[in-house]
């Protein structure tokens, strides 16, 4: 795989996610005995697993690929597509445990997994009941979730113990900033921006871009603290600038491109910095049309559009934009750092520069 011959980085992901798919369906067939231990249903399960976790785009194997050949990551392929494979194995871990926190009815466009147990035990007896398949297929579902972090480790205990150390303390800090996103649900105080962007550097900026950029790089003697150090500033500075488009996507977004209704984070109360940055500036009576559809299952299109239009007649998308720019910036300045590290690969860094305009720009 010639990193050089890529022109940008979409690019580029598109083709080590063949690399990774292959990975996840090579570990998935040789796990196929241990799934005979579910009767009836074993078979089926390994091919959905397989199915959920090659769907997504793979930013986090692709960035371990960047990550691994920054400083020279010759010879070290076959390391590296385990720690794609793993990383990307262990996100479809965390989106099995999300969507049944969220109550999430899609995901990539397909059904959640839960959804997918769901229906395949009302296909078995359709005289289950919906309510008790459901029940029963989220409590499944938090199993698969586990299912795929154990899967996971079996390919990540093929690296380092420096790298794995690292995968499971950055899982660690994303599971206690997932519970701090869980409090903030339930808390009846707005909190504040700040709090929130500092809530995303945890729960999505480390495992997301820091992470599989430092995994990588880390594989590579020429990696020196201070390199990973400002590999690390790059990275967080991205992960904002991606959870922030995250959250526009989910309101302005296209249900097709992003997989999941809009306005699905408002029907489920989510605090994003567009909700927030909208409580200042709402006269009385959008306040209360505001509170009448926040959190609301009712939640229609009619509501989504009245409040895209507010959003943006409130200065609300110009002002998260503004953040967006000033994360995008700090990451260009550290990547010129990176860029004159001693060692660093030429190509490596176009990857992340076009990184860098992928996630400003980016539509799904």
């Amino acid at each position: 795989m010639n990193s050089s011959s890529c022109a940008s980085f979409p690019e580029f992901a598109t083709l080590t996610k063949k690399s990774i798919s292959g990975r996840i369906a090579a570990i998935f067939q040789e796990n196929r005995a241990m799934f005979a231990n579910l009767p009836d249903m074993g078979d089926w399960l390994a091919t959905e697993m397989e199915d959920f976790a090659g769907s997504g785009k793979m930013l986090r194997g692709a960035l371990a690929f960047v990550g691994s050949r920054l400083f020279g990551g010759a010879g070290k392929e076959t390391e590296t597509i385990s720690l794609a494979a793993g990383l990307e194995l262990l996100q479809a871990g965390l989106l099995v445990h999300d969507d049944i926190m969220d109550h999430d009815e899609r995901r990539r466009g397909k059904p959640t997994c839960h959804l997918r147990i769901k229906n395949k035990i009302l296909e078995k007896n359709p005289n289950f009941g919906e309510a008790p398949a459901l029940g029963m297929a989220e409590a499944q579902g938090i199993c698969v979730g586990d299912l795929f972090f154990f899967v996971a480790w079996q390919e990540i205990t093929k690296l380092s113990a420096q790298v794995s150390s690292l995968i499971a303390r950055e899982h660690a800090i994303v599971t206690l900033a997932q519970m701090r996103d869980v409090a903030m649900g339930y808390d009846r105080q707005f909190p504040t921006i700040d709090e929130v962007i500092d809530m995303y550097r945890h729960k999505t900026a480390r495992y997301t871009v820091v992470l599989p950029l430092l995994a990588g790089a880390s594989m590579s003697r020429r990696a020196d603290a201070d390199s990973l150090s400002q590999l690390e500033t790059f990275g967080e500075a991205l992960g904002i600038v991606f959870q922030l488009q995250d959250d526009r996507l989910g309101l302005f977004g296209n249900e097709q491109c992003i997989g999941k209704a809009l306005g699905s984070d408002m029907k489920e109360g989510k605090k994003t910095p567009y909700i927030l940055a909208l409580q200042n500036r709402m006269n009385h009576e959008e306040r209360t049309h505001f509170y009448s559809i926040y959190k609301s299952p009712d939640i229609d299109a009619d509501d989504i559009e009245w409040l895209r239009n507010l959003i943006l007649t409130k200065g609300v998308d110009a002002s998260i934009e503004a953040i967006i720019q000033e994360h995008l910036s700090k990451a260009r300045s550290t990547l010129e750092v990176i860029s004159k590290l001693r060692g660093v690969q030429a190509d490596s860094i176009h990857l992340l520069e076009s990184f860098i305009g992928y996630s400003g720009q980016r539509k799904y």
